[in-house]
């Protein structure tokens, strides 16, 4: 212990001296681990001899630490943002992971009620504000390359969305464009649906799409899509064989959708790949 050791025995003191007292407290942190050391005795009795309301005591006995609590709401929401916005956000921050200005630039035409305040909420709700070392790589300015027509489809799942409800979302491997969609159910005809609109309102032409092994992009012949007639071709396969688009299938062990995740973990240290230029 060194010299100064003695004067934070408990993880709940030190908290205390480190965060602000509430300015409307009656009770200091010393008087409250006082409280908790009384827990043996009544409250009433407690809060005669220090002078306390004994509900006061009686908050303070159940605590383990003597901080004050964090104000405001437990589970802060949007009033702005749809739950499919905000997880367009956050898609969108991990895939680029481009600067909170540049990512309003970029999202603003998805999203026209989305302002600077809300978007860095919504990153910082989901642990995504800063971005750590290892993760960050600057892309190309949009003024001075031409997209590749590479782009990257994603579903992922929607909160109180129903069961089945998910984001199909489509970003460029520049940022140049960002298309999203919400299904009710994803399946191989929604995904095939969500790829026409998709290029019809591409400002570039597709070459290459890349996604996961979800049975709504991609089948194999041991596990076709359609059991009964696996002679058929894939409606997501066969969309992209039209319009003369490659797929790359990225093979995941759960390809199902699933909620955006708190924080970088779900992203792969290191740089991200980048494509060539056009």
């Amino acid at each position: 212990m060194g010299r100064f050791g003695h004067c934070f025995k408990r993880t709940g003191e030190l908290e205390a001296v480190a965060r602000k007292r509430h300015p409307c407290a009656r009770t200091t942190p010393r008087l409250r681990r006082e409280i908790q050391q009384r827990k043996a005795e009544p409250n009433r009795e407690t809060a005669f001899w220090l002078g306390l309301n004994p509900k006061t005591v009686a908050k303070w006995k159940r605590r383990r630490t003597t901080a004050d609590a964090p104000m405001g709401p437990k589970h802060p929401v949007s009033t702005v943002l749809s739950a499919a916005e905000e997880v367009l956000i956050v898609v969108f921050r991990k895939h680029t992971r481009l600067a909170l200005n540049d990512c309003l630039k970029r999202l603003k035409p998805m999203i026209p009620k989305l302002s600077r305040s809300a978007l860095h909420r919504c990153l910082k709700r989901y642990g995504v504000s800063r971005i750590p070392g290892g993760r960050v790589e600057r892309l190309y300015g949009l003024e001075d390359c031409r997209d590749s027509g590479f782009i990257t489809l994603r579903a992922v799942a929607l909160p109180k969305g129903g069961d089945e409800a998910c984001l199909l979302s489509a970003i460029s491997d520049l940022t140049r464009f960002v298309y999203v969609k919400v299904v009710d159910q994803l399946n191989p005809y929604e995904a095939a649906a969500f790829l026409e609109e998709m290029i019809a309102r591409a400002p570039f032409r597709l070459r290459l799409v890349e996604t996961n092994n979800h049975e709504a992009f991609s089948d194999t012949q041991e596990k076709p899509w359609d059991p009964k007639y696996p002679e058929r071709v894939h409606p997501f396969r066969k969309a992209c064989a039209e319009n003369k688009i490659s797929l790359q299938v990225i093979e995941s062990e759960d390809p199902a959708p699933k909620p955006v995740a708190k924080g970088w973990a779900d992203v792969l240290p290191g740089k991200r790949t980048r494509p060539r230029r056009a």
